[in-house]
């Protein structure tokens, strides 16, 4: 008790307290309490400006994929559309194939069975007067069976040819009468040996005068048989609804082609000849639409070939272009569409919107289209594609500002 009495005694008298400094301690605590609310809500809005941010990214991100997604539904809605149309069409098409190959079976089937009928009356009539002589040489000139057949298969194909002589003759405007007289001779003979032969033979007098005039018919019949055949014939050696004439009467297959004079080749050789060619190759009479087709030939070559000249001019642009690309940048190629997507395009507003499409799927991504590179790759000008280019980023920009306005009315209510 002693010592601690003795040690209480030796500390020293507390300091007198300065409020000056107990203030000053105070003041500056709560500016330090300050400083930290005021750091602690700095922080709070970066935070909120951040997730604003993300937010208003994702919304455009989720606009873009739902515009996406409606033109892939658009677009798979127009090729179930287009392939159903097509496939109405293809068995449209069908039918009528059908259709047209059912009617040209029947009017083959009556074409031919007409001539058939024709030529089947034409030989009875000729076998019958054929077998009225071949009796008469066979019984009364007491000739072999072979020779007799032969000879009066002779005499009736004689008069045939002789006929058809005189026909030909006819129609192309030289003398026929001779022809004609001959073959009447030659019907009058054979109707003589028919009447001889059943007239002479006991019992079979009736089939006299049948047979001999059977035999009389026969030029008959085969003149009407040979103007029902050029009447059917006679448009398949017929162009543009006149006859060809004797200089155009070159044939190539047993068709008219057209021909040329000696002026047309000497002046306008290199279009004379493909004119020739294609006459020759399409079976053509007429000079004049052998060189339209000739022209239209040539005009569909000189296209084919100026699309594969520009198809490569395009695609070493491309090359040149990405090789101007810095390295281990993003290939922006991914975004856009294939040549022949491009080509299949319709209209200018369909490859506008592609365009913009990949643009802002790009953008998005964080990767930038040239506007020259996006105007080629789609067949248009670099001036095109940059206003793609700005369109985008001005309706991007717009759809922030929307956001930000509507937040901050929002917050002020």
């Amino acid at each position: 008790m002693i010592p601690l009495l003795a040690r209480l005694r030796r500390q020293p008298a507390p300091e007198p307290v300065d409020p000056l400094v107990e203030a000053e301690h105070a003041e500056a605590a709560a500016l330090a309490a300050r400083a930290d609310s005021e750091r602690c809500k700095i922080l709070a809005a970066a935070a909120v400006a951040q997730a604003e941010a993300d937010a208003k990214i994702a919304a455009i991100t989720h606009r873009a994929r739902l515009h996406t997604d409606e033109r892939q539904r658009a677009a798979e809605a127009k090729r179930i559309r287009d392939a159903e149309a097509a496939r109405v069409a293809k068995v449209a098409a069908q039918r009528s194939k059908r259709r047209e190959s059912g009617n040209h079976t029947r009017t083959l089937i009556a074409e031919y069975s007409g001539r058939a009928r024709r030529l089947i009356v034409n030989l009875i009539v000729n076998g019958a007067a054929g077998f009225g002589q071949a009796r008469f040489f066979i019984e009364q000139q007491e000739l072999p069976v072979l020779a007799a057949v032969m000879l009066a298969a002779g005499l009736e194909l004689v008069a045939v040819t002789v006929l058809d002589y005189g026909l030909a003759a006819r129609r192309q405007g030289r003398p026929y009468r001779l022809q004609f007289i001959a073959a009447a001779l030659l019907a009058g003979v054979v109707a003589g040996l028919n009447y001889g032969h059943w007239s002479a033979t006991q019992g079979q007098q009736a089939l006299a005068i049948p047979f001999a005039i059977l035999s009389l018919l026969s030029p008959v019949l085969w003149a009407w048989y040979a103007a029902a055949r050029y009447a059917e014939t006679a448009s398949m050696l017929e162009v543009d609804g006149r006859a060809p004439s004797a200089a155009t009467q070159q044939h190539a297959g047993g068709k008219p082609v057209a021909s040329f004079d000696a002026l047309q080749w000497l002046l306008w050789l290199p279009e004379t000849f493909a004119a020739k060619r294609q006459a020759v190759r399409y079976k053509i009479a007429d000079a004049e639409s052998a060189y339209r087709v000739a022209v239209e030939h040539l005009t569909d070559k000189q296209r084919r070939r100026d699309a594969k000249t520009a198809a490569k001019r395009a695609e070493a642009l491309d090359r040149k272009q990405q090789q101007e690309l810095p390295s281990g940048a993003p290939n922006p190629g991914r975004y856009l569409p294939t040549r022949d997507e491009v080509a299949a395009m319709a209209s200018d507003h369909e490859k506008r919107e592609s365009a913009e499409d990949a643009y802002r799927q790009a953008r998005l991504d964080g990767v930038t289209i040239p506007g020259s590179l996006l105007g080629t790759h789609y067949g248009m000008s670099e001036s095109w594609g940059r206003a793609r280019t700005q369109k985008v980023r001005a309706v991007m920009r717009g759809q922030l500002d929307d956001s930000e306005s509507d937040e901050t009315e929002g917050q002020a209510q």
